[in-house]
């Protein structure tokens, strides 16, 4: 039974209370005001946490099979021809199943002996062949060129590697490049690096000597310099 007099009389039980009470209506009223006030806030929080959650997403990023989200590459072989003055062209692959993802690339197919004062023009290749029909990224590379520099980076003396191609702002790309055998150079193995960097938010540099940025594929191959026939 209620009344709207002085108070309103409730016959619910009440914690600590064991008889009926009496609450003024000022204070029933005040505390349901609270209670709409404090739904509103948690309300009005909801969309802010969306979206912090929505950008955390969208700044995911990765370029592996195993980390697909992002605007990085998904490249899983890269080739490598090189063709000299005269003669056939050679060429080698290495496949990375997972990408840059944290599994090793598999053993190179293919030699490539590079002569002691010899020269060869080279162009790279870089494929996803997790999909059908293959995915060409070379193409994909070209058309985001101020994006992407290709890095060559020889160890063991007497061979040189040097980009020739450049992207729409004169910058280096390395897409196509040129690698000699001094003359003179003693036979034995070398290793030739290839590194695919992507410049995603920051300005791509004219002069870089390494990659500090995001890197799309890492692979090395091997290099032959035969001994004199």
């Amino acid at each position: 039974m209620s009344s709207f007099g002085s108070g309103f009389r409730s016959d619910f039980p009440v914690c600590g209370a064991r008889e009926p009470h009496t609450t003024s209506f000022h204070s029933l009223v005040t505390l349901h005001l609270d209670l709409v006030m404090q739904s509103l806030v948690r309300f009005s929080r909801a969309p802010l946490a969306l979206t912090a959650l929505t950008l955390a997403l969208v700044s995911c990023r990765g370029d592996s099979i195993t980390d697909p989200a992002g605007e990085s590459e998904v490249i899983t072989r890269v080739t490598l021809t090189l063709t000299p003055a005269t003669g056939p062209a050679i060429s080698a692959f290495i496949e990375d199943a997972d990408g840059n993802g944290p599994n090793p690339p598999s053993a190179q197919v293919g030699t490539l002996n590079l002569p002691a004062g010899s020269t060869f023009t080279g162009a790279v290749r870089f494929e996803n062949r997790t999909v059908t029909p293959v995915e060409d990224i070379t193409a994909e590379i070209l058309a985001e060129a101020n994006e992407h520099r290709v890095f060559y980076t020889v160890t063991g003396a007497g061979i040189t590697v040097n980009s020739t191609d450049l992207d729409g702002a004169g910058k280096p790309l390395g897409l196509r490049f040129t690698a000699a055998a001094v003359a003179g150079t003693p036979a034995g193995a070398r290793t030739l690096r290839v590194l695919l960097c992507h410049y995603d938010k920051q300005v791509k540099p004219a002069v870089a000597a390494s990659c500090t940025v995001d890197t799309d594929i890492d692979v090395s191959f091997a290099l032959t310099v035969p001994s004199p026939s």
